[in-house]
């Protein structure tokens, strides 16, 4: 079959199953396929492909079909303008995200702050992405999931930034208080989603990606409790703590910091016009 038949084809399977992006989704499974990119496929639909690339793309296409994330079957999910590592087992880096790093690497560079600490790191995207646009940041990144942590190791160096990003194990802050580290920056996209709400969420979220990062306990805020307490023991004084959150999880975020001794607490939105990161500084 040439280009333009197969991706036909494979339209029609992945609308059956009502992904909306099947157009896409196709193309993009089709470069990597035949190491091409998209341009190529179309201005070439005449190209034919051989037997070994038609099954290599035709099972790709039955994953897709399953649901199973496009950044999962690709490899790949691009975050902050880089091309980060991502696989099953390990949260797919959002859009959304890209907010809460922008506010971050805004206030390092008003403080001139080195020292980052990326917590439930996943990928590393965060961490990653500010020693990337910071070239004097030193970042450590901590996550329980081994999962996780291998996939961070890939992307530190992919972007050879293993002389200022670490990677380790830890239960949220343990480590880093065990360690008595401290930094001046904690940041963190934790699992902040209500545990009854889980099985309502898109089928390529619920079903692919890890529940221990998706679920923040009953109301949603058991980690941003935990990281709040623990950040007092590795901040340093008038440190920032950042946060993404829910889009209806202002108050009780803001509160939970207020009562824990942070001020100057800030609420941003995403560029929907939801609320999505919270910050405040630790008091002096």
């Amino acid at each position: 079959m040439n280009i333009g038949e197969i991706l036909l084809k494979s339209y029609g399977i992945l609308k059956k199953v009502g992904i909306e992006s099947y157009l896409l989704d196709s193309q993009l499974l089709l470069g990597k396929v035949l190491n091409v990119d998209k341009l190529f496929i179309m201005l070439n639909r005449g190209f034919e492909l051989n037997h070994q690339e038609e099954n290599e793309f035709s099972r790709l296409i039955q994953l897709r079909e399953r649901k199973m994330p496009i950044k999962y079957i690709l490899g790949e999910c691009e975050f902050m303008g880089m091309d980060l590592i991502v696989k099953p087992g390990v949260l797919i880096p959002r859009p959304d995200t890209e907010i809460l790093v922008e506010e971050v690497i805004k206030h390092i560079n008003e403080k001139a702050y080195t020292k980052v600490c990326d917590v439930c790191s996943g990928s590393g995207a965060i961490g990653i992405a500010i020693a990337g646009f910071v070239k004097g940041a030193v970042v450590m990144l901590y996550d329980i999931s081994d999962d996780a942590i291998a996939v961070a190791k890939l992307n530190i160096e992919r972007f050879d930034l293993a002389s200022r990003v670490n990677v380790e194990s830890s239960d949220l802050l343990q480590s880093a208080i065990e360690q008595n580290k401290k930094f001046q920056v904690v940041v963190s996209n934790p699992p902040y989603i209500r545990e009854e709400v889980i099985p309502t969420l898109m089928e390529d979220v619920k079903n692919y990606e890890p529940y221990i990062a998706l679920s923040g306990g009953k109301d949603g805020l058991d980690f941003y409790r935990r990281i709040t307490r623990e950040s007092l023991l590795v901040l340093e004084k008038g440190g920032l703590l950042a946060l993404e959150i829910g889009y209806d999880q202002r108050e009780e975020v803001r509160d939970i910091l207020l009562k824990s001794g942070f001020n100057n607490i800030e609420c941003i939105k995403d560029l929907s016009g939801n609320d999505r990161v919270i910050k405040g500084i630790l008091m002096d």
